[in-house]
């Protein structure tokens, strides 16, 4: 029983991780907004690597540009996560977020930043992490 129970999860795990494909793709295959994006966000930095990961019914896009950042797109090229060690661009998180940051955590930058419709997540280079509302009031230590 235990042997049938363990091969079960052994095909259950294999049917799942198999359903996701992820395949390198070229920069001009990301969706516009996405492209957008880079070029206004990163000024026209390179794109050096871009991806696509089909999971299901769920698309997501992956592009790393030249300075190192990495952005994840939904599948209609909005971002939804970006990490940076050089910081992430300010542009992309609202300005109360960004005021708590500097009043709060002086001289630190964010490197990881994701956003869903509910709320955005920083982690900052002390790492701290940290939850806010969609309009950047912080919500809680994560």
């Amino acid at each position: 029983m235990k042997k049938l129970f363990l091969t079960l999860i052994a095909v259950v795990t294999l049917s799942v991780v198999s359903s996701a494909q992820i395949t390198q793709i070229k920069s001009t295959q990301l969706p516009a907004q996405a492209r957008k994006t880079i070029q206004v966000t990163w000024n026209n930095a390179p794109i050096v690597d871009a991806w696509k990961n089909k999971d299901g019914r769920r698309i997501e896009y992956k592009a790393s540009v030249e300075n190192g950042s990495i952005i994840k797109f939904n599948a209609n090229g909005q971002w939804i996560e970006v990490k940076s060690y050089g910081g992430v661009p300010n542009s992309l998180l609202p300005n109360a977020l960004l005021a708590h940051i500097n009043k709060y955590y002086e001289g630190q930058q964010i490197v990881w930043a994701s956003k869903t419709p509910k709320r955005y997540q920083v982690q900052l280079t002390d790492g701290s992490k940290l939850e806010f509302t969609p309009k950047g009031v912080f919500q809680a230590f994560l």
